[in-house]
């Protein structure tokens, strides 16, 4: 059965400009168990005292997970491995030949003595090993078996072929893992895939049904360079088109979201399963299709991940979708009023870059010559802002009174740093400044509260 061993604390924390705290691996970790991978990666411990007390913690979690921690080919790395009660340690050393001629300096007869060295003294710490050979993909194939099964012999049950340089198709994977599986002394495999391509999920697929057990990911396919299969895409796939239904979807997309916040690292709005466009339909056919059956146009039904399906309403818009809006604010037109808002929104369509549901709302209001009065005006907010550890606060202060809608900036103790006042015309106003805030250069995260009530002090 299909195994996931999850990254995102050592091979994720390895994406560029993304750090983790303890406290945040922890969490991490937490949520990655509630979703039950199989195993935790939870870092080398020889990378810095952080990442050391990090593996510490959640090794003492008494997670469902197995704990994973990394090392290279090193006694001292190892006994910090075992100091931290891991539960196995995965040691890697290179096998292709540039690797260790330009990085190792290593004959490949010395390399097979330095990884069963190594796999030998771990199991002799009592520890679980993995044995990844790196850049397996590009290694002879005769000597990359010759070191897996010496790896074995050492004491390793699992191998990692890694695909370190993204440079696998499918269809190539899938017959170097079958031989693999068949050359090798019994043991697991684990499929290391890196993206460089945007094959790493397909090859790691391929990888599996040709006899491999395991698939590396990390929460939104964070990691060196382009990253490695994601872990949503992972378990989706495979629950939908695999019948694998082992993990469980549903705190997905609040990881995906929880790791967005911790490590600036975005997802795209494209992104498949966890993006914001993933069930956004904006084409006339679509949109009508997906309002006759959502089966249309969506592989799978969104409520599976807590999602909701979007229907985006601009000059592509069809006469489906827009009575569909009106009807959510319950406004009834006629056929002939229909038409004519349908070709008022293409025209204001070709002139913006976007449309909001007040847009929509004015031109039906121009059209039946009725008041349409369904969105709230006059809005009061608190903006609450996170800024990054490196930035200077006063820095961003002064870009938020740059703002016509800000009325008052504080710096604050606690969570947040800056508390800002805001007053706009509605909510789309309101959103549109939250998301330009969210642009300036060095804010972690926002929160944003409406005011409901206003008091005067001295019983005013």
């Amino acid at each position: 059965m299909l195994e996931i061993l999850d990254t995102t604390l050592r091979e994720g924390e390895q994406t560029p400009y993304v750090n983790f705290t303890v406290d945040e691996k922890i969490q991490i970790a937490r949520m990655l168990d509630e979703v039950g991978v199989d195993m935790i990666e939870a870092g080398d411990p020889s990378v810095s005292p952080n990442v050391e007390t990090a593996i510490k913690r959640i090794a003492s979690l008494g997670l469902r997970a197995e704990v994973v921690a990394h090392s290279i080919a090193s006694r001292s790395g190892i006994d910090k491995a075992k100091a931290c009660g891991a539960d196995r340690v995965a040691i890697f050393y290179a096998t292709s030949q540039i690797h260790l001629d330009a990085k190792l300096h290593k004959t490949p007869e010395e390399a097979v003595c330095i990884i069963t060295e190594h796999v030998g003294y771990a199991r002799s710490l009592g520890l679980k090993v993995r044995y990844t050979p790196e850049d397996a993909t590009r290694t002879d194939f005769e000597f990359l078996v010759r070191v897996c099964n010496a790896a074995i012999e050492a004491g390793a049950d699992r191998i990692s072929f890694a695909d370190t340089l993204g440079v696998m198709q499918p269809h190539i994977f899938h017959e170097r893992v079958q031989a693999l599986r068949e050359r090798l002394l019994p043991c697991k495999i684990d499929l290391h895939c890196h993206d460089d391509y945007g094959l790493s999920l397909a090859n790691a697929m391929a990888g599996i049904r040709a006899g491999a057990n395991c698939i590396h990911t990390t929460v939104n396919g964070m990691g060196e360079r382009t990253g490695i299969p994601d872990l949503a895409e992972t378990v989706v796939a495979f629950h939908n088109l695999e019948g694998v239904e082992k993990y469980s979807i549903e705190p997905l997309m609040e990881l995906s979201s929880y790791l967005e916040r911790v490590s600036g690292f975005f997802v795209a709005p494209n992104k498949p399963i966890t993006g914001q466009n993933a069930f956004s339909h904006k084409s006339g056919v679509h949109t009508n299709g997906i309002l006759k059956d959502p089966r249309t146009y969506e592989p799978f039904d969104p409520a599976l991940l807590g999602r909701e399906r979007k229907i985006v309403i601009d000059k592509y818009t069809g006469k489906s979708a827009v009575q569909a809006r009106l009807d959510e604010y319950g406004i009834e037109v006629s056929a002939a009023e229909l038409e004519v808002i349908v070709s008022r929104i293409k025209n204001l369509g070709d002139q913006r870059k976007q449309l909001f549901d007040a847009d929509i709302l004015e031109i039906a209001e121009q059209v039946t010559g009725r008041e349409i009065d369904v969105i709230p005006h006059d809005i009061s907010a608190i903006l609450m802002v996170e800024v990054e550890s490196h930035v200077y606060t006063s820095s961003v202060v002064r870009r938020l009174r740059g703002f016509t809608n800000v009325s008052q900036v504080y710096e604050i103790t606690g969570d947040y740093d800056i508390n800002a006042f805001v007053n706009v015309e509605n909510v789309m106003a309101l959103n549109n400044l939250i998301e330009e805030v969210r642009t300036i250069q060095g804010i972690k995260r926002t929160d944003t509260r409406m005011v409901l009530k206003k008091y005067n002090g001295n019983n005013k």
